[in-house]
This record gives C-alpha cells, sequence and structure tokens, in this order.
C-alpha cells in the first residue's frame, strides 16, 4: 500500500492513537522546539499544532517519533520485519509518474510577491539558532551536466522576504551538484518541498551513490510510483500531492552567514559563509500543512530515520562480498545514527571479522564501529558491552586507522582536519577453546515458558 499525501498517513496515525493535537497557543520562537524536546525523551505521539502564534496554518511534528513503529506504519509492515521489507523494496527503483495538475500547486506566488513568512513558520529551534530554520525539507536538484536527479534532507536558514542560507557541504550530493554548477559560473536551480508520502522522507537518507535518485527508490519502497509535476520557474519535478514547495536557485559564487545550529550530534554547529538560495516561486495547496521536525542529542525523529535507512543500506552494501555470513547491522541511535554502528555475522575465518570493521570505516560519516558474533543481539547495548569486555584482547582486536577524512559535523572536526577512526573486533578468537556460553537449557525453559503465568498466581 502507498499512501497518497501526508494527509493520509496522518489519518492512520489519528486511528492508531499516535497524533494528537495541540489547540493551545504555541510560540515559533523556542517553545515548539521545546515541546519536540519533551516529546523524543518521551518518546511522545506526532503533534499537529493548530494554533500556531503569528501563522494561519496548521504545524506537523514528529511523524515517525523515536520509535520504530510508525516507521513500519509508513512502510505498511510488522515492525520486527522492518529490515525484511525494506530490503525486498528496495531493489526496485520506480520511475516517477508526470501529471499535468497536482494539489501542490492550487495556490501560487510569484516573483516579488514571494514571502516566505506568509507561508513558513519562523521557527526557531534552540537558543543559539541562529536564526529561523526549515529543517524537514525534501531538497531537489539535477547534476548540471547529467541531470541526474537529487533527493536529500539539509537545514535551511531563512534571512529574508526570498533568501535563504543552506548548509550544502560536500560530499553531500546536493553540495557536489552545486560546486559543479558554480564551476561553470551557472546557478542551480532547487525545489524545497515540505510534506509528502512519509516514504520520500525514509527514502532521502539512503545513502545511494551520487547519481542514483532517490525518488525513484521512494517509488521502490511504495511499490507504486511518485506522482510529480513540474514546477513552474525552475526546470524540475516535484510530488504532486506536496504540501509545499519552495522554487529557486542557488547562486554562484555568492557565500552569506548561515548559523549556528543545534545539530543532530546534540552540539551546536558554528556559523560560517554558506550558500545562498533565492525562492522565485511558492506554491502550495490550500490550507497546507507545514511539516517540521526536531533536530538535537539523541534520541530525535532524525536518529530514527537514519538508523533504519543507513543499517539497511550498509547492509546490503557488505553482506554480499565482504561478509556472506553477516546477521545484522545497526546504527545505536546513542551514535547519533551516524558515526558508531554495531554489526553481528557468523565468522568462518580467522580476520574476518577485521575485513568487515575495513569496509564499515571506509564511509566519511562513520567514525567507530563494533563487529560481534552472531548470538549478540546488537539492538542491546549490555549484550554488545558484554561483548566487548569478554571477547576483545586489546592488542589483537582494536583497529585504528588515522589521518582519513571524518564527519564534518562531529563536533571534534570543528578545524576541518584529518580524522581518525576505530574497529572493534569483539567475536570470540578463531580457532582457539573459549569457555562455554552460560544458558538456560531448552527443556527448561520451555517448561518455564510454560508454567510462567502460574508462577505468580494466587492460591
Amino acid at each position: 500500500m502507498a499512501y497518497h499525501d501526508l494527509r493520509e498517513f496522518l489519518g492512520v496515525l489519528e486511528d492508531a492513537g499516535e497524533l494528537q493535537y495541540v489547540q493551545r497557543e504555541v510560540d515559533p520562537d523556542l517553545e515548539i522546539g521545546g515541546i519536540g524536546r519533551k516529546l523524543d525523551d518521551t518518546r511522545g505521539p506526532a503533534v499537529v499544532f493548530t494554533n500556531v502564534k503569528g501563522y494561519s496554518h496548521q504545524v506537523v511534528m514528529g511523524i515517525f517519533g523515536t520509535t520504530m513503529s510508525r516507521i513500519a506504519m509508513a512502510m505498511c509492515c510488522a515492525e520486527d520485519g522492518l529490515l525484511k521489507v525494506w530490503l525486498e523494496r528496495a531493489s526496485t527503483f520506480l520511475r516517477p509518474r508526470l501529471v499535468e495538475k497536482a494539489p501542490c500547486q492550487e495556490n501560487v506566488i510569484l516573483g516579488d510577491q514571494v514571502c516566505l513568512a506568509d507561508v513558513i513558520p519562523q521557527i526557531r529551534w534552540n537558543t543559539l539558532d541562529g536564526g529561523p530554520y526549515i529543517t524537514f525539507a525534501l531538497f531537489f536538484n539535477k547534476d548540471p551536466q547529467t541531470s541526474a536527479g537529487n533527493m536529500a534532507i539539509y537545514r535551511l536558514m531563512m534571512t529574508g522576504d526570498r533568501r535563504m542560507g543552506a548548509y550544502l557541504q560536500a560530499p553531500q550530493h546536493g553540495a557536489t551538484a552545486f560546486l559543479s554548477a558554480e564551476r561553470m559560473g551557472k546557478p542551480l536551480e532547487v525545489a524545497i518541498v515540505i510534506g509528502t508520502d512519509p516514504m520520500l522522507y525514509l527514502a532521502s537518507q539512503v545513502p545511494l551513490q551520487y547519481g542514483a535518485y532517490e525518488l525513484e527508490l521512494a517509488g521502490g519502497l511504495r511499490q507504486e510510483p511518485v506522482e510529480v509535476v513540474k514546477c513552474k520557474t525552475v526546470d524540475l519535478e516535484v510530488p504532486a500531492t506536496a504540501e509545499i514547495v519552495l522554487e529557486g536557485r542557488v547562486l554562484p559564487n555568492v557565500r552569506e552567514m548561515e548559523g549556528p545550529f543545534g545539530e543532530f550530534t546534540g552540539y551546536v554547529g558554528p556559523a560560517d559563509m554558506r550558500p545562498v538560495i533565492e525562492i522565485s516561486a511558492i506554491t502550495h495547496r490550500n490550507d497546507p500543512l507545514y511539516l517540521c521536525t526536531h533536530e538535537g542529542y539523541p534520541p530525535t525523529e532524525d536518529h530514527t530515520m537514519h538508523s533504519l535507512t543507513k543499517s539497511a543500506e550498509l547492509f546490503r552494501q557488505i553482506k554480499p562480498s565482504t561478509a556472506p555470513t553477516l546477521k545484522d547491522v545497526y546504527f545505536p541511535l546513542g551514535g547519533c545514527s551516524a558515526f558508531h554502528v554495531v554489526a553481528s555475522l557468523r565468522k568462518e575465518r580467522a580476520g574476518q571479522a577485521k575485513n568487515v570493521i575495513l569496509d564499515i570505516l571506509r564511509s566519511a560519516l562513520i567514525k567507530s564501529c563494533v563487529v560481534v558474533d552472531e548470538d549478540i543481539d546488537i539492538r542491546d547495548s549490555t549484550q554488545v558491552e558484554w561483548a566487548i569486555a569478554t571477547r576483545v584482547r586489546p592488542d589483537k582486536d582494536i583497529v585504528i586507522v588515522s589521518d582519513i577524512a571524518g564527519p564534518h559535523l562531529d563536533p571534534l572536526q570543528h578545524d576541518g582536519g584529518p580524522s581518525s577512526k576505530y574497529g572493534i573486533d569483539a567475536t570470540i578468537p578463531y580457532g582457539i577453546d573459549f569457555p562455554v556460553k552460560v544458558e538456560t537449557d531448552e527443556k527448561t525453559r520451555k517448561l518455564v515458558e510454560a508454567n510462567w503465568s502460574d508462577y505468580f498466581s494466587q492460591g
């Protein structure tokens, strides 16, 4: 099943008791961000703010939240089957289907009539943020030479009626396309899309190779092509049922101050001179819903999304070649769902876990990893810590790689210099005598399970 739009998914959340309405007036300056932090910390529901100070439309936040249950709802599958279903569907890419008319263009605002504040709430999320930020928009662009599409999420700071600062940082694909256009002396046309079928947001977070189009992946994940419509002022196509679309261009050889901003790392990302987007048009549905998300230290909705999408993609990359016996891969939320990875496998030869470690660490975004045996539940931090404590020989099983490019938002990377990485082989050393793991035998386990309720009954 594919959701037609964001509104249909919100209806499903409401029917499941996973959506609540906030009728009280809330201030976009810090208060909405504070509510987002509390919802993240308490694994709270998605919310619709119906009375935002200075804003005439409804604001939606937290559609995925900080548990996997709502992501499973978005994919129309059971939570314990998420990885399996994702891998099955992600092997198919479906090209979008072009339509002539679309709900996202029920209202069209062009040129000098454009004023971001009329359509976008001016949410300042954290105390030290440099201004109001758009946090949950899909950024569409094409490569200026190949026309290959890209759909991603980048932070955007509103700096004027028609102007935004964009955090575009190589090797992000949007930054790669912009720098290519800039070398040609041309602007990069972009469309900033807010509020779609949730599957597009998930697809946007998959680390595909440059040139592979996330919107086509979204079609495969939906098992139905995404309907798109041509933009009014740029040569791009956007989801037809989107709530709001901002059309514009990233200006070549122009940089303005952007930031600071409270990032997914849990630390404030510094301000710097960054690319600028000039908006040429705004289109939107009647009574548009503004979709946003709170950013900050784990857990947040961002971390929940990244954990699933990055885990599945890394599993898909490593299993066929490096480790056919790979069992599972997991980006823990505490590792910002980006910097740290845990993987498990059935080891069949000495040194195999280190091959997996080196394959994982080749990503510029990953800083550390742990590889464990298949008997360890990698989503249980206690089991992972136990494996490290009892199966690691520090002088033999810790791999350190120096002078290598690291994640650019790592708070230790503020100087932009080379980083270092490490991997821990927490598997039982191959081919040696090792104590037997203490476990309840199967017969006793079944006996206890069968009589569990009786143990605690009265009488």
